[in-house]
């Protein structure tokens, strides 16, 4: 049994815990709605004012209209690469390079020099809106275009994820010159992307074109010293080894010319990339080809190695080279020399790197290219990204043709130091022949080569293609009116119930009973406000005049006792005492934490309650500063409770009586200097002892607690203390400094009495909309 009781006490305080919980979540969502509710005049404005704002905005917004052109990155597209030519894979086009380069500078001013040349809308005499200058400014120039397009014209963005599609999307108030910068961007950097895939061959073509005439002339000269020579020696048949050497070093001879053809070609493509480089970044490619990169210079002197090596093996063995896939010792050096040349690729890369951050631009650990508004150091890093591998294959080949070079250079001199045994006038006889064959070779090869290179110049036509072309947009993307609607009312909600939540976080006021209770103060009373009753009842008037006695209209209990102002004042009486059901209540102090609150009408209502409840009460009039019971009764100042305690142990009780059956009321009496000392004094204590013996309730109407002592020399003989606030006037710290101050003498406030407290719709979930329904019945019942 006992075990069952404990779990069954158990269960009933976890019952009570989870409805504390409730209770308190329910008071929060209270407590927001109603200050949601108190605002509702200040959200309904700023929803206004949010909603008009919004309207304006949407009606004196600009229209904008939207297109978009559609670019196709093309990585299968344009000629060779230096790479593929050398047998190393390569990576393929970035978009994002792309992009930045699309969003650069380089292509927004090249756009706006067309706009600049355009002028107006073609097929139209409408000027460009993009060229109009604010009112009283001078005419834009091309930056001010650059910095338009950029920020207010043009996005570019990919069109999507594991796609190599770029999306221009332009933005502008006129629909012909959206589709006009739409087409030019994407037509731009059409053009922009063939001129630069067309600048190494370009380079190769410009070299051939100069040494076509230097090998033609060559040529020429060949054949007037085989002329001249013919005309003076005569020529003597070669012997078969005379032949065989003479073959060899024609041979040596010829592809040394091939050899030197293609370096000059190499070198001439390696100056382009180099060009470019520094153009792009000045300096960047002379630190790639300085001699102080000892990392460089070792990898480097490597593949040189490795390349003579290859190069002897071909003087001594022709046909390795005309063999289409590499075999033996030839197959790994191609294997060494392409593992050196990726180290050396990824090294080259570090030295860029390095030499950006030693530039200020990019931060040591970037791995990622930053976007810049105006375009211009974002497309110089994806410049410069595309062509370090191309200058690193060209470094490479143009080491490997100067090795060849060198090989051959050697052979040349083994052979032609055994020619010299030969007979001079056919050996000379014979060179001139082979020197001859050889020019004449050498220039039809280079003739060939400056075709292919010419061909392979026009055939270029780059890696960009135009998907799709921007076309005339009919509506405006902006100004949206439903939208700019909608956000303005949201927005517009969102900042009043904010304000509203706001402004009561704030305030410090105490405005309900619920504003009491949060703060922890106990409610034994809600007086409603008496200004309307007084208007209708009284007809506003402050005192009335009952049977030759004049008396204060606010006291309701005594003029109009069915009224639900008099019921909330039996209500006071009914909660006071039960406050301590441990003890009688019968000495009730009243008091207030400062004037004007309505302490002596509360303590004057509640004694007549009392009185009528058939209980023998005594209103005491403490405040001997400002006393007003006399006042609210009709009744003289003196004798009071000053001339009792003067005269205590003669004090007649009796001559306090009024016309109220039990009522009795002793008022301040007479002025006196020290109201503090009367009040704390033996004979105060005994008078309210003697009270208690001669009354059942004994009501003190005692001085604010936070103006003077006086209620705080007295609290400690009362068994409650009653202490009243006005609603939406007092403060909750001016309470807590009353409790506060209460407490430091050892009292406790029983209970806080609202004063003065309007009755809303909203505070009817609190209990507290019985007045209205309560006054029209009574009405109703009077009437009747």
């Amino acid at each position: 049994m006992a075990k069952a009781s404990v779990n069954g006490a158990g269960k009933g305080e976890y019952a009570f815990r989870v409805s504390a919980r409730q209770k308190d979540e329910e008071l929060s969502v209270r407590y927001v709605l109603d200050l949601v509710l108190k605002g509702k005049w200040m959200i309904l404005g700023t929803f206004v004012l949010m909603v008009g704002i919004a309207t304006v905005y949407t009606l004196l917004s600009e229209p904008g209209y939207e297109t978009t052109s559609v670019l196709y990155v093309n990585n299968q597209q344009s000629g060779p690469q230096l790479s593929d030519l050398l047998g190393i894979e390569g990576s393929g086009r970035n978009v994002l390079n792309e992009i930045e380069i699309l969003k650069s500078r380089t292509i927004a001013g090249r756009v706006a020099k067309q706009l600049l040349a355009l002028g107006r809308i073609p097929g139209t005499n409408t000027p460009l809106p993009i060229l109009e200058a604010p009112e009283g400014k001078p005419p834009l120039d091309e930056d001010d275009i650059i910095h338009r397009l950029s920020k207010d014209y043009v996005s570019v963005h990919p069109a999507g994820r594991d796609v190599d599609l770029i999306r221009v999307v332009v933005t502008s108030p006129d629909p012909r010159e959206a589709e006009l910068i739409a087409n030019l961007y994407a037509d731009t950097f059409v053009e922009f992307n063939r001129t630069s895939s067309r600048a190494r061959m370009t380079a190769s073509r410009e070299f051939l074109d100069e040494v076509s005439e230097h090998y033609n002339e060559e040529l020429r000269r060949a054949e007037q010293d085989v002329a001249a020579y013919l005309s003076q020696e005569r020529i003597v048949v070669p012997e078969e080894e005379a032949k065989q050497l003479l073959q060899l070093v024609s041979d040596l001879q010829r592809l040394r010319y091939e050899t030197s053809l293609e370096l000059g070609v190499a070198r001439a493509e390696l100056r382009g990339l180099e060009n470019e480089v520094n153009r792009i970044m000045p300096g960047l490619a002379d630190r790639l080809a300085s001699g102080e990169d000892l990392v460089a210079d070792r990898l480097k002197e490597a593949i040189a190695t490795l390349q003579l090596e290859k190069q002897r093996l071909y003087a001594r063995n022709p046909a390795l080279r005309d063999a289409e896939v590499p075999q033996g010792r030839v197959a790994e050096i191609d294997a060494e020399i392409a593992s050196l040349a990726a180290e050396l690729d990824q090294h080259v890369a570090q030295v860029v790197q390095g030499t950006l951050e030693e530039g200020g631009l990019l931060m040591p650990g970037m791995a990622e290219i930053q976007i810049d508004p105006r375009g211009g150091i974002s497309s110089k890093l994806a410049q410069v990204q595309a062509l370090r591998g191309q200058l690193t294959m060209a470094t490479i080949k143009v080491s490997n043709l100067e090795a060849g070079i060198e090989i051959v250079d050697q052979e040349l001199a083994s052979y032609m130091a055994r020619l010299q045994e030969l007979p001079s006038k056919t050996i000379i006889m014979r060179r001139l022949e082979r020197a001859q064959e050889i020019q004449e070779e050498i220039y039809l090869t280079v003739l060939e080569k400056m075709q292919e290179a010419r061909i392979a110049e026009q055939s270029e036509l780059g890696y960009i293609e135009i998907i799709d072309r921007a076309f005339l947009p009919e509506e405006p993307v902006r100004p949206r009116p439903a939208l700019n609607l909608v956000l303005g009312g949201v927005l517009g909600l969102m900042l009043g119930i904010g304000l509203a939540l706001l402004r009561g976080s704030l305030d410090n006021k105490i405005h309900g009973p619920e504003d009491l209770r949060k703060h922890g103060f106990t409610v034994v009373g809600v007086i409603p406000d008496m200004q309307r009753v007084l208007r209708s009842d009284f007809g506003g008037k402050s005192y009335i005049t009952v049977e030759g006695r004049r008396y204060d209209t606010r006291l309701m209990t005594l003029l109009n006792p069915m009224t639900p102002i008099s019921e909330s004042y039996r209500r006071l009486r009914t909660n006071i005492q039960f406050s301590r059901p441990d003890v009688a209540v019968q000495t009730i102090l009243v008091t207030s934490s400062s004037p004007g609150e309505g302490k002596s009408i509360t303590a004057m209502n509640l004694a007549v309650t009392m009185a009528q409840a058939g209980r023998r009460t005594v209103y005491v009039d403490a405040d001997l500063r400002r006393p007003t019971g006399h006042h609210m009764m009709g009744l003289s100042r003196e004798p009071g409770l000053s001339d009792v305690l003067f005269d205590s142990e003669r004090a007649d009780f009796q001559r306090f009586t009024t016309d109220v059956d039990d009522l009795y009321v002793i008022p301040a009496g007479a002025s006196v200097p020290n109201p503090a000392e009367m009040l704390g004094s033996k004979r105060m204590r005994d008078l309210i002892a003697r009270l208690r013996e001669e009354f059942d309730v004994v009501v003190i109407d005692t001085p604010p607690v936070l103006a003077v002592t006086d209620a705080m020399l007295v609290s400690p003989q009362c068994d409650a203390v009653v202490l009243v606030c006005t609603a939406d006037e007092t403060t909750w710290q001016m309470l807590e400094r009353a409790d506060e101050t209460l407490r430091d003498v050892g009292t406790s406030i029983t209970g806080v009495v609202l004063n003065r407290y309007t009755p809303k719709a909203a505070d009817a979930s609190y209990g507290y909309g019985y007045y209205e329904y309560y006054g029209a019945d009574v009405q109703q019942k009077q009437e009747a």
